[in-house]
């Protein structure tokens, strides 16, 4: 997508990289009058871009796709300025970027350090700035950094900077050690402690030049070794083969959360209230992570913002993927890379750089792109690929930081098909992809038109015979793997004429992925899907959306039955209203009607907050084997109680309590029975009082502090499918408090049986406290709703839609 680009008819140059920043000289070529610039971008994409931009652009199997090429052959979507062109009047030297350094100068943490650095050894901190000489004469001046952390916290020097044409960098320490300073804590582990450095040139003649970087200090490790003793592996170079997992102040993370995705195919429509609303989603959903996927783009300084606020930790590939965007090693991608390292280099959120998206890392990958990118930050580890099994040289063994040695990466296959393959089987692999439950049964233009049957995992299959799990033992990171799901009836209706609310409507063959296995799977073979209405729309809907989070929810409750380190599901968001693989739908608005600033959450979002992102968690599986696990960094002494809840009565049985305590995390489990006797599951549910197939039960499990009794997590099991629930005609009453500041509260209840997976929607922005709830009869629950604008209960009441399995059933 290149364009030519002239001032008052001067060619001031071609442009070619959507992630470089372009600047010309043009003081002999303005006019005091009037002046004219010109972006021309030529018929059929006729300037080679080498597919420098957004990966996605053109159609990914969760974004629209176009019948455009550009002049390499990679997919287009669209074409014009998205970011701001201006005119600034220079002085004889620009300050173009600032590039914090920071590194602990402690021993390697091996358990969560105080939250104070002055307790501790403290960090080293060294600014680079980047100085571009505008003049052809030696301008001459001091150069301050000031710290926010201290009043004394200041470093300056003299400095000359030559008069030839082009960069100059200078580099500043302060001159012993930062203490006085709090941590950064990923989200849920502690606060998010930020701090400002301002950089000023003063010249010797001439205005000073100031501007400034929030920073934070954390002290991260990329672990693939053994680290229980660091002094065997001081020194060494190279990936280990043993685990893969973030250590963050010291502590064991179990990192999870989701793959970001553009928010939009029209980059230029994006606006810092999306970015920090999806960011909230992110860290009330208990999000310690983000993975920032290839094939979209450098995001917006609003995005990165709100993940330091949040205390969301980002996995950054560069922006190579397939399809036309793989690099190629010239001045022009080498001056992309720089910037955007330099542009984003400060930010506490970014933990890790990574050379592409499923690339393999080899060849220009690692000798090129991650070589470019350590050349300009060494304070964070570097990793060849997402997924990769590491580095055979060229960063230290311990912290997985760049050690100046060549950037070799293990190559543990003959092509990357084959390591993808192993790493889908996993064959001795320490970081996966997959898998994906891809949606089929109709020819949508992703869709097989035949069913791909999968077991519905439900309860989840846990092992018979557990793995060992805990910190030190061998472990793995899963950064992708996912399950179709629709968006809302409120999210989809109004990007669809009423004639077309149907699943096989015809648009719908370009909405990505179909969803009639997952529905059926879910909800019973004989689903019709041909209907068309709102009825059946919604209908349709709700069932994608929960077949979705059922099939997601027991995938990662089987993984935590391992030695999981890396939870990372694809994908976070939606780039469209559409078939795709997000928890939360499309959060663009003003634009496409019927979407909310940041985007709803569909119930998967909600499990995650419930249940499956907890620290410390349980479950029970079809084999009667239940575990309880600690994914946090501390011990804990808990109560673990598991009921049988019958869903004609509401009644429930208690089938199990004990009390446990557990080592500090992550990945420390305990295992038990659903029972005392240890029975299996047909013999625990008819001590129950259920049938033998588990159709009138489900499995209401919480863990609570011994302590208080308080509740950290409660998780209700399914036992069969939806589809196969027993389930009583139910009344769901409710009632809407008048507005209380910016929020109002829905009492619910439901009378005649338990009601399922019951989910409210409206059309007015805002955020639910909870959803996606279990109804029992005579146990009322009390929602907040949290307006986004100005309250608007008559909107909120008249597009309230509250749905549950049995209304459909």
């Amino acid at each position: 997508m290149g364009a030519t680009v002239t001032l008052n008819g001067h060619s001031l140059g071609t442009l070619t990289d959507q992630f470089m920043r372009y600047q010309f000289d043009v003081t002999s070529i303005l006019s005091r009058t009037s002046n004219v610039l010109q972006v021309v971008f030529p018929k059929n994409y006729g300037i080679p871009t080498q597919g420098r931009f957004m990966a996605c652009s053109g159609g990914w199997d969760w974004a629209p796709y176009s019948q455009t090429k550009d002049a390499t052959g990679a997919t287009t979507f669209s074409q014009g300025i998205w970011k701001d062109v201006y005119i600034v009047n220079t002085p004889n030297v620009l300050l173009t970027a600032v590039v914090p350094q920071i590194h602990w100068l402690g021993e390697y943490p091996t358990s969560p350090l105080p939250n104070s650095a002055s307790t501790t050894a403290g960090f080293n901190v060294t600014v680079r700035a980047v100085f571009e000489q505008t003049s052809n004469r030696v301008v001459s001046g001091k150069l301050e950094v000031h710290g926010s952390w201290s009043r004394t916290a200041m470093v300056a020097k003299e400095i000359n900077i030559p008069s030839s044409k082009g960069e100059h960098v200078e580099e500043i320490s302060f001159p012993s050690a930062v203490k006085d300073v709090l941590l950064w804590w990923p989200n849920g582990n502690g606060e998010q402690h930020l701090y400002n450095l301002t950089i000023t040139f003063t010249p010797s003649s001439g205005s000073p030049l100031t501007t400034s970087r929030r920073v934070g200090f954390r002290v991260f490790a990329l672990v693939t070794a053994d680290d229980s003793n660091p002094a065997r592996l001081h020194g060494k170079t190279g990936s280990g083969n043993h685990t893969m997992k973030f250590r963050v102040n010291g502590m064991n993370l179990w990192s999870r959360g989701g793959n970001m995705i553009p928010m939009d195919n029209f980059e230029g429509r994006a606006e810092a209230g999306a970015f920090q609303r999806l960011v909230d989603s992110a860290k009330a959903g208990r999000f310690n992570t983000l993975r920032v996927w290839g094939g979209g783009m450098f995001y917006y300084n609003a995005f990165y913002d709100a993940c330091d606020e949040a205390g969301l930790l980002l996995y950054h590939d560069m922006m190579y993927a397939q399809g036309g965007h793989s690099p190629t090693a010239n001045s022009i991608q080498r001056a992309e890379i720089i910037h955007q390292v330099r542009r984003l280099s400060h930010h506490a959120s970014i933990a890790i750089w990574d050379g592409c998206n499923e690339c393999g890392g080899q060849g220009v990958y690692s000798s090129f792109v991650v070589t470019t990118v350590a050349s300009v930050d060494q304070s964070r580890p570097v990793w060849p690929s997402c997924p990769s099994s590491g580095w055979v040289s060229g960063v230290d063994t311990l912290y997985g930081l760049p050690n100046g040695k060549p950037l070799i990466p293990v190559s543990n296959a003959a092509s990357t098909d084959e390591i993808f393959k192993n790493q889908h089987l996993g064959l001795g692999q320490i970081e996966e992809h997959g898998p994906y439950k891809h949606g089929s049964g109709w020819p949508a233009v992703n869709g097989d038109p035949h069913i791909r049957w999968f077991p519905a995992n439900v309860p989840p299959a846990l092992p018979d015979f557990p793995a060992a799990t805990g910190p030190y033992r061998a472990g793995y990171y899963a950064s992708e793997f996912g399950c179709v799901g629709f968006s809302s009836f409120a999210s989809m209706q109004s990007t669809l004429s009423s004639h077309n609310w149907g699943l096989h409507a015809k648009p719908l063959y370009q909405r990505n992925y179909p969803c009639d296995n997952i529905i059926k799977v879910y909800f019973g073979i004989n689903q019709n899907l041909d209907p068309i209405g709102k009825e059946a729309f919604a209908k349709q809907l709700y069932q994608c959306m929960i077949g979705q989070m059922l099939e997601l929810k027991s995938d990662i409750e089987v993984r935590r039955a391992g030695n999981t380190f890396g939870t990372v599901t694809w994908q976070l968001n939606e780039i469209w209203p559409t078939g795709g693989w997000g928890s939360v739908e499309y959060g663009t608005v003003n634009f496409t009607s019927g979407q909310i600033l940041g985007g709803r959450w569909k119930p998967l979002q909600y499990t995650f907050r419930q249940s499956s992102f907890q620290d410390i968690f349980a479950t029970c599986g079809a084999n009667a084997f239940c575990f309880v696990k600690n994914d946090s960094p501390f011990k804990q002494d808990v109560i673990v109680t598991v009921d049988l809840l019958h869903l004609t009565t509401g009644k429930r049985f208690r089938s199990f309590t004990e009390r446990t305590a557990l080592e500090a995390g992550a990945g420390i489990s305990r295992w038990f029975c659903a029972n005392k006797n240890c029975n299996n599951l047909p013999q625990v549910l008819g001590q129950a009082g259920c049938v033998s197939t588990g159709r009138d039960c489900i499995f209401d499990i919480t863990v609570s502090h011994a302590n208080n009794n308080e509740v950290i997590m409660s998780n209700i099991v399914a036992i069969t499918n939806p589809g196969n629930m027993t389930l009583n005609q139910v009344t769901i009453s409710h009632t809407v408090s008048q507005v209380q500041g910016n929020s109002v509260h829905v009492q619910l209840s439901v009378n005649g049986g338990v009601a399922m997976y019951v989910f409210l929607t409206t059309a007015v922005g805002g955020t639910w406290s909870d959803n996606v709830l279990v109804l029992v009869p005579g146990e009322p629950v009390t929602l907040t709703y949290h307006f986004f604008g100005t309250p608007n209960r008559q909107a909120f009441i008249e597009s309230l839609t509250i749905e549950h399995v049995k209304l459909y059933q």
